[in-house]
């Protein structure tokens, strides 16, 4: 059985995606599945508080480092999630792609990691317990083409 992945993408591929592709693989316990993330242009490191935030609730992102978004990447994956940078995404399959426009916190204070984090960490189970009761992707994402929540 092949695993189907699960793939985050942002920009940087240093904050919302790393949070999103930790957490997926943190809370899923289905073989079927797994997470990936990646970055249209990747920073050179995870930002140090994206980090501190997701080590605040246990989950570590140590030997996480930023990666670059290929269009195989997008290929291979079952779904591609946007964090909020769909209009910067290169490649962005319309029948598995789901924007999920959630605010950049770069630069911002460590509230709003927090806040981001928190709303992703609620999406992502979301997503585990539809894949885990069988939902197909096009029920998951919405629709068959680009769909923002």
């Amino acid at each position: 059985m092949e695993e189907k992945i699960i793939l985050f993408v942002c920009v940087k591929n240093s904050a919302r995606s790393q949070m999103a592709e930790a957490f997926f693989n943190y809370y899923n316990d289905d073989p079927r599945f797994k997470a990936m993330s990646a970055g249209t242009e990747p920073a050179d490191d995870i930002d140090p508080l994206a980090k501190k935030v997701m080590e605040e609730i246990g989950i570590s992102l140590e030997g996480q480092k930023p990666k670059l978004y290929t269009p195989e990447m997008a290929d291979k994956a079952y779904i591609v999630i946007t964090m909020g940078c769909l209009d910067k995404c290169p490649y962005a399959p319309p029948e598995k792609t789901w924007d999920w426009g959630l605010e950049d916190p770069y630069g911002k204070p460590i509230e709003k990691y927090r806040e981001v984090r928190d709303e992703i960490k609620r999406r992502v189970l979301k997503l585990i317990e539809d894949l885990k009761a069988g939902k197909s992707r096009e029920e998951i994402i919405g629709r068959k083409s680009l769909f923002a929540i």
